[in-house]
């Protein structure tokens, strides 16, 4: 039997061609047509009507899959997982004992807490005891037997004593305790371990730092800040940052007082954001957060979480849709982009999208845009999407795309379960349209530090994508003034280098002046984002960093009329009064040459806390260290660039950091 298109990898690109193939020498003039089309709705309408895209819905066929989750296979891992720990190989038998869980089916309420029990044992081997007391949690709420309860207990008690919190390790014991009365111990090992635990508690309560912890538990236990409420990070525009637009620039950020270098400027959730499939297991699909004991969906096994709290967030969100479509999507060959546009209507109910779609269209300034909620899909649906300069062959490809997606959705039931309307399917797609248009130019990629310690080298690693609405509306430049990381799936922004008030804020889409050439970033940025870019590296065509000149020194002219002119010096020069050969007077460039000598050290020490692993004193050393050099250096210079790509590591490194070995 003949496997289904929609069942081999890749299935997506083969139908296009496949359309393409069926439609004939009609193909070409039928796509051209749709630059007769208005908008989305018509160019939507459009291609449903063509008789040989209507004959391609065949290979389209979409349904939710849920053969991940197998008891048999869940067993057999299970056996795997065993013969691992008993040879004492307890990452592997962690990691087996995890997918042993993950492809366990929810009713299979038995072997679930055994796995979880399972898993905490390795973890405690492990030394991993924080972990291993939320699995021993999970093992209990699930109703782990009563005859062999005590042993979580114990587990239990000795995680907390190991993490040196003592009365919770007085009260698992006790726990312990009173849960061998249902147990099947012989009376000899029910007395020894009977012993064991009112040693430990007796010497705990004779411990003084005991009671000193439990005053400081109770305290928090009545405090009125939740530790949830500790943990979220909170979004943030500085009042450095404005918000502006004009017909040159589009909207843009721009400083509106002057900027000094590290100050964060912005941090903010993302609008929508999916991870790549290559991380759905090691991941949480919620927060991004990598997760050493992943929860895991019911239904299917496609995606883990970090927690509880972040599985029922998802489920009541988006997942609720997507639960049983991932393999489709994963196996069509669609990119992340196509997935952030099914999650954008996933997130949300169709209602909600059917309500709104009068008012999208309806242009709003950018002080009215930037102040609506943070959920409000406006938000994204009015950035960039460069319309006018599509060809029809490409909105074509985009509109095939979106009734692919809108086929996902109907498939879980984000219709409804009866046969929808027809322009209820027509608008869906055509918003999904719409939506794929914005994210092209819009997406940011969210990035985890991957550090190798034998080597002691690093580097970023793209996990996932994203769309943050404050951040799209900020400009490129090949020299950027703020750098980017991520904690989770949130973004901070901090500058790098001091921006005067009036100035444009401007990021960086990806290529840079120090790594790429004038032509090649200008190649790539055409391409990808359909600009020109004109940032002071372009117009000026800045070397790269490793031909910058190392023979010169680059003073800023310090005449006051304010002149804006670059002296150049080499570094054997013995005056120290020069001529700026634009504005004709005189700078002591004493001071600069100081500065050249206290740099060096500075650097050096910056480095050490660096290499030894204290980021934040690393960070604030070169934060001086660039405001020193930029009050009498002027970039491009090969010290300045240096430094401030240490800056950017530092906060890399406060950011998503995974160590390899």
């Amino acid at each position: 039997m003949k496997t289904p298109l929609s069942q081999t990898t890749g299935f997506f690109a083969e139908y296009y061609l496949k359309l393409k193939e069926t439609a004939g020498s009609s193909c070409e003039s039928d796509i051209t047509k749709i630059s007769k089309c208005q908008n989305d709705d018509e160019r939507v309408a459009y291609v449903d009507q063509l008789e040989w895209v209507q004959k391609g819905d065949a290979d389209l066929l979409v349904a939710q899959e849920f053969h991940n989750k197998d008891e048999k296979l869940a067993a057999e891992i299970k056996e795997r997982a065993t013969a691992a720990f008993k040879a004492k190989k307890w990452l592997e038998a962690m990691l087996l004992y995890t997918r042993n869980y993950i492809t366990l089916p929810s009713d299979k309420v038995p072997e679930l807490r055994i796995a979880l029990a399972n898993r905490s044992a390795t973890l405690y081997h492990l030394q991993k005891y924080k972990e291993c007391l939320l699995d021993i949690q999970r093992s209990i709420d699930l109703g782990y037997p009563k005859d062999l309860i005590y042993k979580l207990y114990e587990r239990q008690a000795r995680c907390h004593m190991a993490l040196k919190d003592y009365p919770h390790t007085i009260e698992s014991f006790k726990k312990c305790i009173t849960a061998m009365d249902d147990s099947t111990l012989s009376s000899d090992k029910r007395a020894k371990l009977n012993l064991d635990a009112m040693t430990m508690i007796k010497m705990l309560q004779h411990d003084p730092r005991t009671a000193k912890q439990d005053a400081k538990q109770k305290k928090l236990a009545t405090s009125s800040v939740s530790s949830t409420a500790l943990q979220q990070e909170k979004e943030f525009l500085s009042d450095l940052v404005r918000i502006d637009q004009n017909k040159q620039e589009g909207r843009f950020a721009r400083a509106a007082a002057d900027v000094k270098i590290g100050q964060e400027l912005l941090v903010e959730r993302p609008f929508v954001a999916v991870l790549l499939e290559k991380y759905a297991k090691t991941h949480c699909e919620a927060c991004f957060m990598r997760t050493v004991v992943p929860v895991a969906c019911p239904r299917c096994a496609d995606v883990v979480y970090c927690s509880e709290k972040c599985q029922q967030l998802a489920a009541n969100k988006y997942h609720k849709y997507e639960c049983g479509i991932l393999p489709s999507i994963w196996r069509s060959g669609a990119s992340i982009n196509n997935h952030i546009a099914l999650r954008i209507f996933a997130s949300k109910p169709w209602s909600y999208f059917k309500d709104l779609k009068p008012l999208i269209d309806v242009e709003l300034p950018v002080e009215k845009l930037i102040s609506l909620p943070k959920d409000d899909f406006r938000r994204v649906a009015q950035l960039e999407r460069h319309q006018s300069e599509r060809q029809p062959s490409n909105f074509f490809q985009h509109v095939l795309m979106a009734r692919f997606l809108a086929k996902c959705l109907r498939a879980s039931n984000y219709l409804g379960s009866a046969e929808p309307q027809k322009e209820d399917v027509q608008a869906l797609t055509s918003l999904i349209l719409r939506s794929l248009q914005f994210i092209q130019f819009n997406t940011h990629e969210v990035a985890e530090l991957h550090k190798f310690s034998s080597t002691k080298s690093e580097k970023s690693i793209f996990i996932g994508g994203a769309i943050y609405p404050t951040l799209a509306l900020f400009n490129h430049s090949c020299d950027p003034g703020v750098v980017r990381y991520f904690r989770g799936s949130t973004i901070h922004i901090n500058s790098v280098r001091p921006i005067e008030a009036g100035l444009p804020i401007n990021e960086n889409y990806g290529p840079i002046y120090t790594q790429d050439k004038r032509e090649e970033r200008q190649s790539r940025l055409k391409e990808l984002y359909w600009f020109e870019c004109c940032c002071d590296a372009c117009l000026e065509n800045w070397p790269l960093f490793e031909d910058l000149p190392r023979d010169v020194i680059r003073f800023r002219c310090e005449a006051p009329n304010n002149c804006a002119a670059v002296i150049e010096v080499p570094p054997t020069c013995n005056d120290f009064m020069v001529k700026c050969v634009t504005c004709g007077e005189n700078t002591n460039i004493l001071k600069g040459l100081k500065v050249m000598q206290d740099t060096e050290m500075m650097t050096r020490t910056g480095k050490r806390l660096y290499e030894s692993g204290d980021y934040s004193k690393a960070l604030y050393k070169f934060i001086d260290l660039l405001r020193i050099m930029y009050e009498v250096l002027a970039p491009p210079f090969p010290d300045f660039c240096e430094s401030q790509q240490h800056l950017k590591d530092c906060f890399l490194n406060l950011g998503n950091v995974y160590n390899l070995d």
